[in-house]
């Protein structure tokens, strides 16, 4: 499976969640191929999963050939200019590979999001066909530490025997990977 995070340019946070989602699916043991935004040459076809950061590569064939697209959107980045960018990336990807789910997820910091960003964020989607918003995670400020809603719903029993990622990143994994496995 490939899975494609994308974002604004420059976002590290999409580095960061790309990576927690590798980990996860290594503890999961899969063999998995984390590519960087500029990676040098691979064979794809050694490995179960590809998850690929593509927030600062230009033209690349791996969201032809991805199960889900996933994007990261900042509110405040949302409200400020639409993310116009993004969104014409992610519609071109779409035309590309219409089979892809696509995914959305809103990183914010620790106060909730204003009716106005929540607005932006909704229109944002909406204005993808058949992408729906995944989750949002609350960012620390100035960390890239995750926690939300999952925390407080997540069993105890799991919270203590799966500490590998913050509970939000292992439900935004679920979504991703075991939303596709109940699929087949």
């Amino acid at each position: 499976m490939i899975v494609a995070l994308t974002g604004v340019d420059g976002d590290s946070a999409v580095a960061d969640l790309a990576e927690d989602l590798a980990m996860l699916r290594v503890a999961a043991g899969k063999r998995v191929l984390l590519v960087s935004p500029n990676p040098g040459p691979y064979d794809p076809q050694l490995f179960d999963d590809l998850v690929i950061d593509l927030s600062l590569r230009g033209q690349d064939a791996a969201p032809a050939r991805a199960s889900v697209i996933l994007a990261l959107l900042r509110p405040e980045t949302l409200e400020r200019d639409g993310c116009a960018e993004l969104l014409a990336r992610l519609k071109v990807m779409q035309s590309g590979n219409p089979a892809a789910r696509v995914l959305v997820a809103v990183a914010h910091g620790r106060r909730p999001l204003t009716a106005h960003q929540a607005g932006c964020v909704l229109v944002f989607v909406a204005q993808l066909p058949q992408a729906r918003l995944a989750d949002t995670l609350v960012l620390e400020d100035g960390q890239d530490t995750y926690h939300s809603r999952h925390s407080a719903l997540e069993p105890q029993a799991y919270k203590q025997d799966h500490k590998l990622c913050a509970p939000e990143v292992r439900h935004l994994y679920r979504e991703v990977f075991l939303a596709l496995a109940r699929r087949s």
